[in-house]
């Protein structure tokens, strides 16, 4: 057993209101023995808050906008050997630092489309809204989504038509100038089942547009006739017909 001798990696604060902010980091690349709990400490020079915890995140109530100093230390049965990671941040809102993630779509028709994406990881406020901008190469369209919403349907597309689409999130302060990168996709033809896709994949199943069928069965015909002698030397011709296993009998006396 020994003490670590690297800090904890990606310490990042992430503002949830104007008095929360969730702090989140990563193990050390150098621990030496098993992690038994972090210790978080956040202050500013009117208050302190520490923690002991054994997740890799935690939410920190502060006192208001402001500047804050954080750092992250972790802990073995041997102590800390005295290596913690520092940052600084602000809980005063700001612009997006980072786009929405994880953009993808589903095509449900020739005329619609779903989009989905996560929030981005750095919004540095309250993200107010989601801008969607989409093109057909020739013009761009936008559409606007609730902060709080994380997918929407685009509609009144044409059919076949390939088009382009990206987002951009914005707290009270704006977008930050930063969008996701764009995404293709390409609506259905008609006669295509829908289909899922994200950054780099496009997949699509179509129905067959031409087919060919297999010549019916010959059609047999069995035919057999027999001559009967009445005892009364009444004559009786008898047909018998198979087809398709049906059997048609006509007598003439």
């Amino acid at each position: 057993m020994a003490v670590p001798s690297s800090p904890p990696q990606l310490l990042h604060a992430r503002k949830l209101s104007d008095n929360q902010v969730e702090l989140s980091w990563q193990p050390p690349l150098e621990a030496n023995s098993k992690i038994l709990y972090y210790i978080v400490r956040v202050w500013n020079l009117s208050s302190e808050f520490v923690a002991n915890v054994t997740v890799m995140s935690v939410v920190v109530s502060v006192d208001g906008p402001g500047q804050y100093n954080a750092s992250v230390s972790s802990w073995t049965h041997l102590g800390d050997g005295g290596m913690l990671i520092y940052i600084t941040f602000s809980t005063s809102e700001s612009a997006p630092s980072d786009p929405p993630q994880n953009v993808s779509y589903t095509v449900l028709s020739p005329t619609t489309v779903k989009l989905n994406w996560s929030p981005p990881t750095q919004p540095n406020g309250v993200i107010q809204y989601y801008t969607i901008y989409y093109s057909d190469n020739i013009t761009i369209s936008t559409q606007q989504v609730l902060g709080s919403v994380q997918w929407a349907v685009l509609t009144g597309l044409r059919a076949g038509q390939e088009y382009r689409v990206w987002l951009s999130s914005s707290t009270s302060l704006g977008d930050g100038g930063v969008s996701s990168t764009p995404l293709n996709f390409t609506t259905l033809e008609d006669g295509q089942s829908p289909h899922t896709g994200g950054a780099g994949q496009q997949l699509c199943t179509a129905f067959p547009s031409t087919f060919t069928l297999r010549p019916p069965p010959k059609k047999i015909t069995l035919k057999q006739q027999y001559r009967l002698i009445h005892p009364y030397n009444t004559h009786i011709h008898a047909q018998q017909l198979c087809e398709r296993g049906q059997l048609s009998l006509s007598c003439k006396l």
